[in-house]
């Protein structure tokens, strides 16, 4: 028992020599980002004093010196390297005499752009605005840099941690215990084949619990105590701004959150991988899909399409690509109808509205009580249009409205479920005793997982969430079964847009055998 406890204090004390210290880890953050993290900016200068000082994130270090300082050839420019050995070490015997860095000279290299040697940097070389103890920091990680030490959270010589947030309790604790269960057998069969880099893959899962407020304050607990290599398959039904900066403030790996309301903003985050198609590409796709199945002759005659939706943020946004796409092909949206969130019943004279501007088609957006509560409305007026609608807003029980006045609807959808590839990832499923209940989610979650493994593959044994980032945006055409294939590069996060459209006869509630083929929006909307 002594030499038991012995043992497991020394590998308590390897394990905490061999970890970064809170201000090594802060002038990492220095080196990678640019910024320490606290609001306090770190000023750069390029090409000279008379140049106006600009955020150094736009010139972190490890842009041009690399995350393990190797430097690099950049054009014509040789970028030297920032390891320990490169900067600190003596001369070798028998070689030319170096004059190698001290803390002082070093910090005047990187603050003013005078070397050992007394001699100006080259102009490319940004002069950075430091604090003393930013500066102190900077220090204390560039003696670490590249070492055994230098790893980031979630990662050791034997495992991968990986965390989600899902609902295990609350409405949705059903489909958030599947999704876990399904993880589960499918991080199971990965270690099964063999491990990576002599890791395993793990996964820690926290209840996100079932408001907005919950799922935020659990994946900032995730984030920060935890402390996972990166995130995979969160429920997140929409990524608002707060829940967006605190999935991207540390440059945290985020795979295949599952929503289809995505954060896509100018400066959205190279380190957030979406796997499904948003809302908006969904309705961009299926705006598409409807013109090109109308007669010639109507669509020189101005086709009509009406927009009813509740005046969610998120419906607005999407409501806002349909009438993009639209003018994209030179039309308009002939009237809209907005449902307000505390009293979503349409009044009468909505409907008068739509009875006068009779449109051929209504793109409805929301879900399928919502659209119960239109139908006893607009059944008042003699009009019957087309029904646009996306399916995983309204629901599968929108084939089981009664009396729908709509004579056909045209529903947009990610998944083609008719694949065969389903089989064998059902048979996989049942042999770690899980059943493919949503065929959907559970194929997307197990995708995640192996898009990961992919990765981890590519970035080598010396991981890092840089070098595993740059490794997925190049993977080419990934396999989903139920989808297209995944495409991901530098300048694109979204792995598909588009959508499948299934054509639903609503007097017999009849769907089409088949969907459509996937259908890629127009370009007409970001030209």
């Amino acid at each position: 028992m002594a030499l038991l406890s012995l043992l497991l204090c020394v590998v308590g004390v390897a394990y905490a020599d061999d970890a970064l210290t809170a201000k090594e880890l802060l002038g990492r953050k220095i080196y990678r980002d640019g910024n320490d993290g606290s609001g306090n900016e770190i000023t750069a200068i390029l090409g000279g004093d008379a140049q106006e000082p600009v955020p150094a994130t736009m010139f972190a270090c490890a842009n041009c010196h690399g995350l393990e300082g190797e430097g690099k050839q950049e054009g014509g420019l040789s970028v030297p390297a920032l390891t320990p050995q490169h900067l600190f070490s003596k001369a070798q015997p028998n070689s030319p005499a170096k004059k190698n860095y001290d803390e002082s000279t070093l910090i005047r290299a990187i603050s003013t752009g005078i070397d050992a040697h007394n001699k100006p940097l080259s102009a490319t070389m940004p002069r950075y605005g430091l604090s003393a103890y930013q500066a102190q920091a900077l220090l204390a990680y560039l003696s670490q840099l590249g070492s055994t030490k230098d790893v980031d959270v979630g990662v050791t010589g034997s495992e991968v941690q990986l965390g989600t947030v899902l609902p295990l309790t609350g409405p949705q604790a059903a489909i958030g215990k599947l999704l876990k269960a399904t993880m589960d057998a499918c991080i199971a069969d990965l270690n099964s084949h063999g491990l990576i880099y002599g890791r395993k893959v793990t996964l820690t899962v926290l209840d996100s619990g079932s408001t907005k407020a919950e799922t935020l304050a659990t994946t900032r607990r995730l984030i920060f105590e935890t402390k996972p290599f990166a995130l995979i398959s969160g429920y997140f039904p929409e990524i608002d701004a707060d829940l967006y900066e605190l999935l991207v403030q540390e440059n945290l790996p985020v795979i295949a959150p599952l929503s289809f309301v995505p954060n896509e903003s100018p400066s959205a985050s190279a380190s957030v991988f979406y796997f499904l198609p948003s809302y908006a590409d969904q309705s961009r796709a299926l705006v598409d899909y409807w013109l090109a199945q109308l007669p010639k002759d109507n669509i020189a005659a101005k086709p009509k399409l009406a927009i009813v939706y509740s005046d969610r943020a998120s419906n607005v946004n999407v409501a806002a690509a349909i009438r993009g796409q639209l003018q994209g092909h030179n039309l308009n949206v002939i009237a809209e109808i907005v449902l307000p969130q505390t009293n979503s019943k349409p009044a009468l004279n909505q409907a008068t509205r739509l009875q006068a501007a009779k449109p051929e088609a209504i793109f409805f957006l929301g879900a399928t009580q919502d659209l119960q509560e239109f139908n006893e409305i607009i059944t008042k007026t003699d009009h019957q249009p087309v029904l646009l609608g996306l399916l995983a807003m309204l629901g599968a029980g929108v084939t089981d409205i009664p009396n729908l006045t709509m004579t056909k609807m045209l529903l947009a959808t990610p998944f083609n479920l008719n694949q065969l590839g389903l089989k064998q990832f059902a048979a996989m499923l049942n042999q770690h005793s899980v059943n493919l209940q949503s065929p959907s989610l559970q194929r997307i979650a197990c995708s995640a997982v192996n898009f990961v493994a992919e990765g981890l593959k590519r970035a080598g044994k010396r991981l890092s969430r840089g070098k595993f980032i740059q490794a997925l945006a190049e993977i080419k055409k990934f396999p989903v079964d139920i989808m297209p294939p995944l495409q991901f590069d530098p300048n694109n996060r979204q792995g598909v847009r588009g959508a499948y459209i299934l054509t639903v006869d609503t007097k017999s509630s009849s769907l089409a055998p088949q969907p459509s083929a996937w259908v890629t929006p127009s370009d007409t909307l970001h030209d």
